[in-house]
């Protein structure tokens, strides 16, 4: 094997590893082979490698030269190019790896962040939650997402003040659903009051104050659960006899609006008007479409 011929496969493998980052293995592992390719002693290292394979071709223009146990002449320049197609193959499914590593990597940076600027400056109101509606099905706070809700929580029973903001939240849905290109906008009445509030009973109530209301309740664990998460206070009051209904339960008094994201947008007191509610309501869905497209 000439001098000349080793340099060339040296060069080859130097450009291969140039490809390769410097700190990767296989870049040393060409490194190292190039550099005793181009040295002077590469020779030696062929001739040691042409004793244990005498079969194999070396890099002469001489013919075969029989069956006298002798060299017989295959291209050389086929182990150079397999050697360095080799390492190619390598580099190039590392670099693809490390390319799709990195772009999963900024695009979950990406999805923190804007959950980050979303959620930033908002208090921590609402969340998963596992109810019943009046007729009896499994309602989370999932079957919500993708809407615009008021979500009130109160209970039947209650003398005025329930049915004051039920029919306000009722005053402000047809206001909305007269506004043009306004979405429409889902109630939902949640009571605090699971041992007398029935789905059926619910059902009857709501129907005084909007068609499109839904009634929800549920076991008195997963009543508490939902207004932890929308940090709504009650209390039954004082302890009464079983099987006696006359009681008052004691509430937050508060009108809740979440966006389509499940994602607190804004509330509304008991002194807000329908039609303050309405100009409240129409500037945080235009910032929710300016944020989200």
């Amino acid at each position: 094997v000439s001098t000349q011929s080793t340099g060339m496969l040296g060069k080859s493998c130097l450009r291969v590893g140039a490809m390769l980052s410097r700190t990767h293995p296989i870049y040393q592992v060409s490194r190292n082979f190039s550099t005793k390719l181009s040295s002077r002693s590469s020779p030696r290292v062929f001739q040691s490698y042409f004793r244990l394979f005498p079969n194999v071709r070396t890099f002469s223009s001489s013919p075969p030269l029989g069956k006298q146990g002798k060299q017989s002449p295959v291209p050389f320049m086929v182990m150079s190019f397999a050697f360095c197609a080799g390492v190619s193959g390598v580099a190039y499914v590392y670099s693809e790896m490390k390319k799709k590593e990195m772009e999963e990597e900024r695009q979950k940076k990406e999805e923190e962040m804007k959950k980050e600027k979303l959620t930033k400056g908002r208090p921590l109101i609402g969340g998963p939650f596992t109810l019943v509606n009046t007729e009896g099905e499994t309602v989370t706070d999932r079957n919500f997402l993708g809407k615009w809700v008021l979500i009130y929580f109160g209970f039947t029973f209650c003398p005025d003040i329930c049915p004051e903001e039920l029919e306000k939240i009722g005053e402000i849905i047809d206001l909305m659903d007269n506004t043009p290109e306004a979405p429409k906008i889902q109630p939902v009445f949640v009571s605090v009051d699971p041992k007398r509030d029935t789905p059926e009973l619910i059902k009857s109530y709501l129907k005084d104050f909007h068609p499109r209301f839904i009634g929800l309740t549920g076991t008195k664990d997963q009543v508490k659960r939902a207004t932890k998460a929308y940090r709504v206070y009650y209390s039954e009051g004082p302890d009464h006899a079983e099987g006696a209904n006359e009681y008052i339960v004691d509430h937050s008094i508060v009108t809740f609006l979440m966006d389509p994201k499940g994602l607190w947008a804004c509330n509304f007191g008991q002194r807000t008007s329908p039609e303050e509610a309405v100009n409240k309501i129409i500037t945080k869905m235009n910032e929710f479409y300016e944020n989200n497209g």
